[in-house]
């Protein structure tokens, strides 16, 4: 459970670095919310 936890805890850490790494380089979270929509979309229509 602990072990669990410690990976639980470095998904969130890794996927909130992500999130701000690409803000700062990109700057507009417009456009990242856009792209994830996109590829969300694709990824539930590809068959």
């Amino acid at each position: 459970m602990k072990t669990f936890l410690w990976v639980a805890g470095a998904v969130c850490g890794a996927v909130a670095g992500l999130m701000i790494w690409e803000r700062q380089r990109n700057g507009n979270v417009e456009d990242l919310a856009h792209r994830l929509e996109s590829a969300w979309a694709d990824h539930h229509t590809v068959a």
